[in-house]
């Protein structure tokens, strides 16, 4: 990622009047958060979030889908592209708007009229989509920890529940007490993972180079042949995948604890999407040169329980790994719940959320935003009881999870907004216009893609999608309420300190950024006219 200034804002090194006025402004005092967070663990937090339990089940069913070992591997490889392209344009987002809160703050910045409705209908689907994520793998967490200790035939719904209730305890009084202990677990639980991936793939290239003996035919498993030849299936695949790689962007919404974030944000964020494509593609190899392809594809389980059975043995297979898993959901789980309290104290901050003073106050003895993390608690064990088992559940699920593609859209849309309304303001990553596109072209697909009919059993498939959308539109009524009726953003905390704030932004993050030289920053380069003019 490069830092250019050459067309994009000479004049927003010596002047940041622009971003600031419409910015929220940087905690001040004993409310401030402390930057702990450099570039290598902020591309762990990445990762942390991006691998879940997708990527040993995904390959199986895209497999099924496209047909063919060659396209399989294309199609992992297309949707690396494509949350790269994501990166970028959050990384544009980021550097440019270096604040907490992801999209709270870039829909504010970019859409500001009617003021705050967008970032309003954001922090309220924010509620459910984080809440409704740390349940969701909470009862991953559950089911391999059943599988592990109980074996493949034992099956209890309300076991699953229990072991989700308590990850979410874990990981809400670890967040609370100590951010340094909750980045250590968030670390030592990537690693564990990258560690499973990593054997994965060195298996497979063992067995490529024949070092390890293996009866597959590895030619024609990662050959062509069988290749689904109309467009449907690749659709599906493509959206499973896709899935696999979300949370690409889990740094923006913490970059006030980033140090120097206008650096950092990109380097963490091109090392964590770089990290996760190779392992994903090398991982998808392994899966192809150790298991024959109709094996593969009738994975009943999953396709890592298939590989590593074939290649390590059954007792790794049904004890071992399914622990892994579980670790792995559990630090997916780990990463969507430390950024959710910061984003719900940034919302509360803002006065997006009721009781605004409460919800978004920091406890300065711990350094921990409490009140936001035990509403975030609540609202997961909420998620984790309520739903009786099966169909409802998973109408939930898909019912938070729409509007990701609603807000990725107006986010690629923000970036082609912004630069042709503020072409001088300071922008330290400019994004290729092509990867622009193709993002957004991906997002308006995938909020289309849901409305072609598949069969469900248990309601009409249409039904969660157009029920967030509705949603969403009443979101609009609840907006005008607070925002318009009652101001709530006029009595807010931000509003209270926001000359200090917009003082302490200044210059902690901007003019820090533009006083240190280039070469201190090896993955950026800076236009050499900048420090001849300064």
């Amino acid at each position: 990622m490069t830092i250019s200034t050459s067309n994009h804002g000479m004049a927003g090194y010596a002047d940041h009047t622009e971003q600031l006025a419409h910015m929220e402004p940087l905690a001040v005092g004993d409310q401030r958060l402390e930057r702990k967070i450099g570039w290598v663990m902020g591309a762990m937090m990445n990762v942390s979030y991006i691998i879940g339990a997708g990527i040993f089940v995904g390959p199986a069913l895209t497999l099924q889908l496209v047909g063919s070992g060659g396209m399989n591997i294309m199609i992992w490889i297309m949707g690396a592209l494509i949350a790269s392209c994501g990166t970028w344009a959050f990384a544009e987002l980021g550097t440019m708007l270096p604040r907490s809160g992801g999209e709270l703050g870039y829909l504010e910045y970019c859409y500001r009229k009617p003021k705050y409705l967008l970032a309003y209908i954001f922090t309220m689907w924010t509620l459910m989509n984080r809440s409704s994520g740390v349940a969701a793998q909470g009862i991953v967490f559950g089911g391999y920890m059943n599988y592990a200790i109980y074996g493949a035939s034992f099956k209890s719904n309300w076991l699953e529940r229990s072991w989700a209730i308590l990850l979410a305890t874990i990981l809400t009084a670890v967040n609370i007490m100590s951010t340094k202990v909750s980045l250590k677990l968030m670390a030592g639980l990537t690693a564990i993972k990258m560690a499973v991936l990593s054997l994965v793939a060195l298996i497979g290239l063992l067995v490529l180079v024949k070092a390890i003996p293996s009866d597959v035919d590895a030619g024609y498993n990662l050959s062509f042949q069988g290749t689904a030849t109309n467009i449907g299936p690749y659709a599906s695949a493509l959206y499973y995948v896709m899935n696999s790689y979300s949370g690409w962007h889990n740094l923006n919404f913490i970059m006030d604890e980033v140090k120097d974030p206008i650096r950092n944000l990109p380097k963490a964020s091109a090392a964590a999407i770089s990290t996760i494509a190779l392992l994903y593609v090398l991982t998808n190899v392994g899966y192809l040169v150790v298991l024959p392809l109709e094996t593969m594809k009738s994975s009943e389980f999953i396709v890592a329980a298939e590989f590593f059975t074939r290649s390590l043995g059954e007792n790794f297979a049904s004890t071992v790994l399914p622990v892994f898993i579980a670790l792995s959901a559990f630090g997916c789980a780990a990463a969507i719940n430390f950024s959710a309290g910061r984003v719900l104290m940034e919302s509360a901050r803002s006065g997006l959320l009721p009781f605004g003073r409460t919800f978004g106050h920091l406890n300065p003895q711990i350094g921990s935003p409490v009140n936001a993390y035990l509403l975030q608690y609540t609202l997961t064990i909420l998620f984790t009881v309520a739903p009786p088992p099966g169909a409802v559940y998973q109408f939930i699920v898909a019912f938070a999870a729409y509007p990701v593609y609603v807000f990725y859209t107006l986010i690629a849309l923000a970036v082609l907004i912004l630069r042709k309304r503020e072409p001088f303001v300071t922008r330290p990553v400019v994004a290729p216009l092509f990867c622009v596109l193709v993002f957004l072209s991906f997002t308006v697909y995938a909020l289309i893609f849901v409305f072609i009919p598949v069969e469900n059993p248990y309601y009409p498939y249409w039904v969660p999608y157009v029920s967030a959308i509705a949603a969403m539109l009443l979101c609009v009524v609840a907006w005008y309420f607070q925002i318009v009726v009652k101001d709530t953003p006029g009595k807010s905390y931000n509003e209270t300190i926001r000359a200090r704030g917009y003082m302490a932004l200044e210059q902690e993050v901007f003019s820090a950024y533009t006083a240190l030289p280039s070469e201190e920053s090896p993955i950026m380069v800076y236009d050499q006219s900048l420090s001849r003019s300064a």
